[in-house]
């Protein structure tokens, strides 16, 4: 067994043993990262879009400046949900340095700018540091729309993520003198987050974090199991061509792209499965069956009790 592997299993053991609010790991997420993901790998444009049901999740960026891709948006967008619920303020402080940040995020630290790629954004190559930089700019530079496609007069929700965004100084932003960096959400992305926060074990999405997908399904299923508990609904079979609508971003579509989909989604399914044990699926070949399971996080007060 590699280290990182044994590192993993470490981690979910940890999991099941210490409840999130012992561990002081609770933590929410955006609604919106339940109903449409964001893309895996870097995207040409600067316009994505997903579709589940009646919903359509549209990202616009600014020309040139890079649509946010990858586990750091996600893990970011955790982070700020957390501390808007924590503090009830758009006014958010990172930390006096990129370092610190790193280790909120739980992201191992290493500099270096790496090659440039297109827009001037740092490549895979590049460290930690610098390709959390980038994703900041391409998540603050970014606008989500939610459109509500069933809805009456199809109801649009736009959602900038933030109005102001004050990175730290130096070569890398791991000096910790100085001024700490700060952010200031949107009013619309702080009510929206506030309306109906999705609870999550932040040393799950840690554990996770090298898989985009996985921290989609994670989300995806702990939000499920929060409503079908206290909706009292039934186990919901999703066709896996709407699946790979919703979750396949990177993954072309017809009969081989949606084969590649079903093998990565159900590896993305195992790894979840090891950090949370209760999720249960049932592929039943054309649909995968959601069946009823415990939340993740214990049903409380989610929005106050942080």
């Amino acid at each position: 067994m590699s280290s990182e592997a044994r590192r993993f299993i470490e981690q979910a053991a940890a999991i099941q043993d210490v409840d999130p609010r012992d561990a002081r790991s609770l933590g929410y997420t955006a609604r919106i990262l339940t109903i449409a993901t964001l893309p895996h790998r870097a995207q040409p444009g600067d316009h994505y879009e997903r579709q589940n049901g009646g919903y359509r999740l549209i990202v616009q960026t600014v020309p040139g400046a890079g649509l946010p891709f990858g586990s750091y948006p996600r893990l970011l967008l955790s982070w700020l949900s957390t501390e808007i619920v924590r503090t009830r303020s758009r006014e958010l402080e990172l930390g006096r340095s990129m370092a610190q940040f790193l280790d909120q995020l739980g992201l191992s630290r290493s500099g270096g700018r790496g090659c440039v790629a297109n827009a001037g954004a740092p490549a895979r190559s590049a460290g930690t540091i610098w390709r959390l930089r980038g994703q900041i700019a391409r998540l603050f530079g970014a606008r989500f729309i939610l459109q509500n496609l069933i809805a009456e007069g199809e109801g649009i929700e736009i959602l900038p993520i933030g109005d102001r965004v004050q990175l730290w100084a130096g070569e890398e932003g791991v000096s910790g003198r100085g001024f700490p960096s700060a952010v200031r959400v949107s009013e619309p992305f702080f009510e929206h987050v506030l309306r109906g926060p999705v609870p999550v074990d932040l040393r799950a999405l840690r554990a996770l974090k090298r898989s985009p997908l996985a921290l989609d399904l994670y989300t995806w299923l702990t939000y499920r199991a929060f409503v079908q508990r206290n909706g009292g609904r039934a186990a919901a079979a999703v066709p896996w061509p709407a699946l790979q609508a919703q979750f396949g971003a990177d993954y072309p579509l017809g009969s081989r792209g949606l084969a590649d989909f079903k093998k990565a989604f159900h590896l993305a399914y195992r790894r979840v499965q090891i950090v949370y044990p209760a999720a249960q699926l049932d592929d039943l070949g054309h649909s995968l069956a959601v069946l009823a399971s415990a939340p993740h996080i214990r049903a409380r007060r989610f929005a106050t009790d942080v």
